[in-house]
């Protein structure tokens, strides 16, 4: 049997890749957020990390998340989501790549605009099609995305955590808020 539930890694295998783009430029704090449940019922957690770093190729934005940097409040469920279930040493990053053009980006400041974009969501070394909802709003200095996409950690291979009874959902849900500058 696995130790504690380390759900939050699963959520956080994420966005794992990363190919070499120049870093977009980021305003503020990031926000990024992985909602696990377990049953039957008696558990909820959630992952939250401010380290999210944007590659932009000009066609391409890629997010990567490093999954050591996503906590839950709990210690030791941290350690074991990062070496028994995310695996961190071997897939230390969780990504997501859209293209920049699935994107409808507000023209004017104040100006929000809403939709959905398919993406590739890699965690644990398996990239898998990803549907993002997503609001963009124009700012003064340019845009603020935020985005959200359910996935489900076992079709990435990471083992689901059970403890005592209690086993965490393989469906997870992920939200990132993040203020680009000078995007679009």
């Amino acid at each position: 049997m696995r130790k504690p539930l380390s759900s939050l890694v699963l959520f956080l295998s994420l966005l794992a890749s990363g190919a070499a783009h120049s870093d977009a430029s980021v305003a503020g704090t990031p926000k990024v957020s992985f909602h696990a449940e377990g049953s039957p019922g008696a558990l909820d957690i959630e992952g939250t990390t401010a380290d999210l770093r944007v590659a932009d190729d000009g066609k391409t934005l890629t997010f990567t998340v490093p999954i050591d940097s996503v906590t839950t409040g709990i210690t030791l469920r941290d350690h074991h989501m990062r070496s028994e279930y995310a695996e961190t040493s071997l897939f230390p990053n969780a990504t997501l790549t859209l293209d920049r053009a699935s994107i409808s980006w507000p023209s004017e400041v104040g100006q929000s605009v809403s939709g959905v974009a398919d993406a590739v969501f890699t965690a644990h070394g398996i990239p898998l099609p990803a549907e993002v909802s997503y609001v963009a709003k124009r700012t003064k200095t340019g845009t603020r995305l935020t985005g959200e996409f359910d996935f489900d950690v076992s079709r990435h291979g990471i083992e689901i955590p059970s403890y005592l009874g209690v086993t965490v959902n393989p469906k997870m849900h992920a939200k990132a808020t993040i203020d680009l500058l000078g995007v679009p």
